[in-house]
């Protein structure tokens, strides 16, 4: 009787033990998941002002700059936030102050909201190997947004001429193509084909930049909103 008292008791202390345990992993997962996406809302933010300051770069009338320069105080405050050191995250925010000096460098903000959206493909991939499957095709998404965010920049670029140049041409009509044969909903279909008729195949631009960049701000902050919202 005595060994089956003591075998029902070690039983019963494994199995608190592993329920326990069991707990514990819940309890850190849980938090972990907390923090990964707390970065992740953050990212999602950078990502959307980063690529409007970019959009706005080639730009220099007055309502333009204030614009600009509040979008830059707000992106001084979101970097300081960037968990680069607590969540093992790289530390890409050193090349900001440059870009919020040259907002006209182009190339340089496509190279840091790349590295961003590197960022949001770990941050991904760290919550789906804890089954957090509300994240699943973020980074697919991000990337969509930023051909949508990168044609806006350029074809603001664009209307500063009088003719599209032909080097903004081409990058625009790969985009173009790359949006239209994707998942792509009438309201882009039809700004890619004002798009295509009043600025990039236009034998004179009949579009001004403040028109483009408007043309397109409301899809990127409505998607962008709707994937906080899955964040949520």
């Amino acid at each position: 009787m005595e060994i089956w008292l003591a075998t029902g008791l070690a039983a019963a202390l494994l199995l608190s033990g592993s329920l326990l345990h069991h707990c514990a992993v819940r309890r850190r997962h849980a938090r972990l998941d907390r923090r990964d996406n707390h970065a992740l809302q953050l990212a999602l933010e950078l990502l959307q002002n980063l690529q409007k300051h970019r959009g706005l770069g080639s730009q220099n009338d007055e309502p333009t700059r204030r614009q600009r320069a509040t979008i830059a105080q707000l992106l001084d405050d979101l970097w300081r936030r960037w968990p680069a050191s607590e969540l093992r995250l790289p530390e890409i925010d050193s090349s900001w102050p440059t870009l919020r000096a040259a907002a006209g460098d182009f190339n340089g903000h496509c190279r840091l909201i790349e590295q961003l959206l590197e960022v949001v493909h770990l941050l991904e991939l760290r919550l789906g190997e804890r089954n957090a499957q509300i994240t699943a095709g973020l980074g697919e998404a991000c990337r969509g947004l930023e051909d949508l965010a990168r044609l806006r920049g350029l074809a603001v670029r664009a209307a500063n001429h009088e003719r599209c140049p032909l080097e903004l041409q081409i990058q625009m009509r790969y985009l173009c193509q790359r949006l239209a044969t994707g998942s792509c909903e009438n309201p882009v279909r039809e700004v890619l084909g004002r798009l295509d008729r009043e600025l990039i195949g236009a034998a004179k631009v009949r579009l001004g930049p403040g028109e483009c960049f408007a043309l397109l701000t409301p899809i990127i902050d409505e998607r962008l909103h709707g994937l906080r919202l899955s964040l949520a």
